[in-house]
């Protein structure tokens, strides 16, 4: 994946299981998985995902996940 390929993707406040699979470099069944083990990590914690959408990631639950800051412009 290129760095502008990356960019593209986070530059939207939603991505899809395919834009996750991508990110990752994994196939979509790996990507459904960390998908829903993102969600549930929120729920765990007593939050709520941002989007409950099927298939859907919020970035920012994405980044917290991870723990990546996202560059202020």
């Amino acid at each position: 994946m290129t760095y502008l390929e990356r960019e593209k993707i986070f530059s939207k406040d939603v991505i899809s299981t395919s834009e996750l699979a991508r990110l990752l470099d994994c196939n979509i069944a790996t990507a459904s998985t960390t998908l829903v083990d993102i969600k549930d990590s929120i729920v765990r914690n007593g939050g709520k995902p941002r989007i409950d959408a099927r298939g859907k990631l919020h970035v920012q639950d994405y980044c917290d996940y991870y723990r990546i800051k996202r560059r202020e412009e």
